[in-house]
């Protein structure tokens, strides 16, 4: 696990990609190193976190054999084993790196489709003189790049690429989507001229300047539903994921893995242990804040599996502190609190280990979030009685007040043609299409998501499976995987996710909506597979998720960040927001209507994020 960067230019210089590089130094602690070749205007930086091979030998960029190619690399390539003896590779390393450039050497792009794993890498042909740079199919390794009249450049994070002379402009689209999703869905970032690139595909830099993006794996294709039992089905999930896990196992250092007590974490916890030969390292954060409180079911869940398990908590009054440096590190404005609990989680997960497992990718892949069952009353309503069924029913919530009032928020939209994104962002609590437009003056239409939705609703798929692609491509790989490998990388941790093993991913596709929704019951063949290891009143209960306490936050012991950053005055000096629109909002969230809580926090979050990014004004 590693942070990279380069670029192709006659403009910046070996200083420029130092900067660069220095800046990921949190990626990689453990190495440094560069390429360059001033007459092919070439660059590449690395920062290494030895996972695999800890020997110098392993240090990149990494050449291949002929000398051709030369390769810099973030992540992980867990079948490289077989990889090697499939192609008849022989390596003077035990690392991945040495695997992946020679297969490249040998197949090219091809060799993108053998790769089981997590990665993002930038390989440069010395004899074309062309830059090629991979991400994975799931997006869990991010990667951003500016494309100008200056030059091509790359980087894990955007603040890497911060350290070129590129102007800062805020992207408005970006801004909006961020208000609307609660983050900035790909290709855009938060600035103008900085993009991301999707999962899946990879660039091609051909002659400096010719830019093409072009895909080498997309999870809708892979999707041929199958007949299958119960209990084959079953059978076969134990053994995909107990393959996955045991492959995530190989490491050269300690290895743990996060265990907040739901039913994701703790069937790859169980797979873990199952498969250790010691207890495992388990960690877990709690919150002050007891209705947030998951750590009890944690302790409960170590306790059956036996695992050395450790508990921390997010005190209240530290709060502040893990914000700033979410703040710094994330790069762009992201509302999604917990955030703050995965920084810690992190932190102190380094502290006994250098690679944790997580259960990341079970609820996109096995159907576990509210808007599965939310989608299907919107969907059948709009099928029965169109918009106008939707349209009442938003209004009868309305009237009832209360929780119901709050729901009918998720009708928001009926009249669009894509109900489902506004539904979404509702369940998320972020503000309206029209709520944003009055925030920022200026009439605002989400387009960013819309063409993916358009065509997965051209696929024959029922309503689950339909979100169920939308969540994996867009909330899982802009949302979750961002969360998780900024927080992660931030203290130099590795984090591996059993779950997107791309071969689970597409058993878990193809499996029949009733093994993974049956009776009301979400993620149904998770929950039963977990009965072979757990007592079911441990696995079959309300489903809490990751969050954090922010709107006890912003009602009590932090809300003085209301009167700081969302101040009239600050908002009309900046001359981005509409300081009434916001005004009227505090006035409603003070006067008990709570669930405003995440639209303030995201508010904040984005003012916090301004003040650290935006150069003041002179």
């Amino acid at each position: 696990m590693c942070g990279i960067t380069g670029f192709i230019s006659s403009k910046w210089t070996i200083e420029d990609l130092r900067n660069m590089t220095h800046r990921l130094k949190h990626r990689g602690p453990d190495a440094e190193g560069f390429y360059s070749n001033t007459q092919q205007e070439i660059y590449l930086g690395h920062r290494r976190l030895s996972i695999l091979d800890l020997s110098d030998a392993a240090n990149q960029p990494f050449f291949s054999k002929d000398k051709r190619y030369v390769m810099v690399f973030n992540g992980e390539i867990f079948n490289y084993k077989e990889i090697a003896t499939k192609y008849n590779i022989s390596t003077q390393t035990t690392s991945d790196t040495e695997v992946a450039i020679e297969l490249y050497a040998m197949i090219g792009v091809k060799a993108f489709q053998e790769f089981n794993g997590m990665f993002v890498i930038a390989i440069w042909d010395t004899l074309d003189e062309s830059l090629t740079i991979v991400r994975d199919r799931f997006g869990i390794k991010p990667l951003c790049y500016y494309d100008g009249p200056d030059g091509f450049a790359f980087a894990s994070e955007i603040k890497g690429l911060l350290e070129l002379p590129i102007p800062r402009l805020i992207n408005t689209e970006a801004l909006s989507d961020y208000l609307f999703l609660e983050y900035i869905p790909k290709p855009n970032t938060i600035f103008q001229n900085i993009k991301k690139l999707t999962n899946g595909c990879y660039i091609e830099i051909k002659n400096k300047i010719e830019v093409t993006i072009k895909s080498y794996y997309d999870i809708r294709e892979k999707y041929s539903p199958v007949e299958i039992n119960e209990t084959d089905a079953i059978e076969q999930f134990h053994e995909l994921l107990s393959n996955a896990v045991r492959s995530r196992m190989l490491s050269d250092v300690p290895i743990g893995a996060f265990l907040s007590g739901g039913v994701d974490s703790s069937l790859i916890a169980a797979k873990f242990q199952e498969n250790s030969s010691r207890a495992v390292e388990t960690f877990t954060i709690g919150f002050d804040e007891k209705k947030f409180d998951e750590s009890g079911y944690a302790k409960k869940v170590a306790d059956i599996l036996q695992t050395n398990h450790h508990e921390y908590r997010l005190p209240t009054d530290d709060i502040f502190g893990v914000l700033k440096d979410a703040v710094e590190f994330y790069d762009e404005p992201f509302a999604v609190s917990s955030v703050l609990p995965s920084l810690l989680i992190s932190k102190v997960t380094r502290e006994r280990t250098t690679v944790a497992l997580t259960g990341d990718g079970g609820d996109e892949l096995f159907m576990g979030y509210n808007t599965y069952y939310w989608y299907n009353r919107v969907a059948t309503l709009k099928k029965i009685g169109g918009k106008a069924s939707l349209r009442l029913a938003e209004s009868i919530l309305k009237m009832l007040g209360g929780k119901p009032a709050i729901k009918s928020r998720l009708f928001d939209g009926w009249n669009d043609v894509n109900p489902y994104i506004n539904m979404w962002s509702q369940e998320q609590q972020m503000f309206t299409q029209h709520e944003i437009g009055n925030l920022l003056n200026y009439k605002y239409k989400h387009a960013t998501t819309i063409p993916y939705w358009e065509s997965v609703e051209k696929i024959s798929l029922s309503n689950e499976q339909a979100v169920s692609f939308f969540d994996i491509n867009h909330y899982l790989a802009d949302d979750l995987m961002y969360k998780m490998d900024i927080a992660s990388m931030r203290h130099s941790l590795e984090v591996r996710c059993p779950f997107l093993d791309y071969h689970l991913a597409e058993f878990a596709i193809n499996l029949p909506v009733g093994l993974k929704i049956k009776n009301g019951t979400q993620k149904y063949i998770l929950k039963k597979s977990l009965e072979k290891y757990l007592p079911k009143e441990l696995i079959y209960r309300t489903k809490w998720g990751f969050a954090a306490p922010s709107e006890e936050w912003l009602k009590e012991s932090h809300k003085y960040l209301i009167d700081y950053y969302l101040d009239k005055k600050f908002i009309d000096s900046q001359g981005i927001f509409n300081s009434t629109e916001i005004d009227k909002l505090v006035k409603k969230f003070r006067s008990g209507e709570y669930y405003h809580s995440k639209r303030i926090w995201s508010l904040v979050i984005f003012q916090l994020w301004f003040e650290q990014f935006m150069p003041a004004k002179k």
